[in-house]
């Protein structure tokens, strides 16, 4: 498994994570713990060091498992564990919560459920602009780094504009955010400012919500315990006439779609690491593949990017998440 640099930190990251929102439970359809851990498990033994989760994916059964695979052994100090903070869903419902005393609080309950002493990677959970223009959650953030409660912190953004914000505060890590085929706008937008101030940069969405698996139509419907099913079909609709768009930039039949998904957000060297989402053992070895026998050319990735550039239906139509 190749590393990457994960910005100023000195941790090499492997260029594939484990994106662990889906064992949580409650977001994309049924999980099965035994196998949630035995994925872990075989992603650590093919060489991923790097697993993020949020104390929110399953209000805090992700954390769990992520604790129970790794804290008994050594592992635990091979294995780089990224987990986020902001969405409070202890006191009732589910809310943004990025005050101080809250931020201290959650770090405690994670790190109880991990079973570790510290958090390698601590992200705020999507914060508004305005917050992180304002900048008081990080000294709550440098608060517990120097308790030795975390290593480093980032940040999880969904625009390019909150992630120059953050890097302008001069002290964050990281930066976590969406890219892929359907959705290349931080390449201009973000990349750039976090190759100049060597900011560790977390590619999450790759597959984009799934889509880029290959496995959905226009007929497929989502399951209740699924967040996909809050898409309108006529945003299912648009989102599959995108991918269509998309599979006319390369050999689909040379290179399956999930494969070059992933391949194409790795091209880009800006990114540390990209965190898809794996539920099983065949996720992980399905996408395995992307980084041990590449296959989209540079052709391919110039085409990709010159359909979505020219086709006005890339324009628009982006999700929150």
């Amino acid at each position: 498994m190749k590393k990457r640099k994960l910005g100023k930190t000195g941790l090499q990251v492997s260029e594939l994570g484990f994106g662990c929102w889906a064992i949580g439970g409650a977001s994309y359809g049924p999980t099965d713990d035994r196998e949630s851990e035995r994925a872990l498990s075989f992603a650590f033994d093919e060489g991923i060091n790097f697993f993020d989760t949020a104390d929110t994916y399953g209000h805090g059964h992700s954390e769990e498992l992520v604790g129970k695979v790794f804290k008994p052994s050594s592992k635990r100090s091979q294995v780089i564990i990224a987990s986020k903070v902001g969405w409070d869903f202890y006191h009732g419902g589910n809310r943004k919560n990025f005050d101080a005393d809250y931020v201290l609080f959650a770090c405690e309950q994670s790190l109880k459920r991990l079973g570790t002493d510290h958090i390698d990677l601590y992200q705020l959970h999507n914060p508004k602009l305005e917050m992180i223009e304002e900048g008081s959650v990080f000294k709550t953030l440098a608060q517990l780094e120097q308790a030795g409660k975390i290593r480093y912190w980032g940040v999880s953004i969904y625009l390019a504009r909150e992630g120059q914000a953050v890097i302008q505060n001069g002290t964050s890590a990281s930066i976590q955010a969406i890219y892929s085929m359907l959705d290349q706008r931080i390449r201009a937008e973000l990349m750039p400012f976090c190759r100049e101030h060597e900011i560790g940069l977390v590619v999450r969405e790759p597959l984009y919500c799934g889509l880029l698996t290959g496995k959905y139509s226009p007929e497929s419907k989502f399951r209740k315990d699924d967040h996909r099913n809050r898409w309108t079909r006529e945003q299912l609709l648009n989102d599959l006439e995108k991918i269509e768009r998309m599979k006319q930039a390369f050999d689909v039949n040379r290179v399956p779609l999930k494969q070059a998904a992933i391949e194409f957000v790795l091209h880009e060297k800006t990114v540390s690491v990209v965190i898809p989402g794996m539920k099983t053992v065949s996720h992980v070895e399905d996408h395995l593949k992307a980084v041990r026998a590449p296959q989209l050319t540079q052709e391919d990735i110039r085409q990709i990017q010159k359909v979505y550039r020219e086709n006005e239906l890339f324009q628009a139509g982006f999700y929150r998440n």
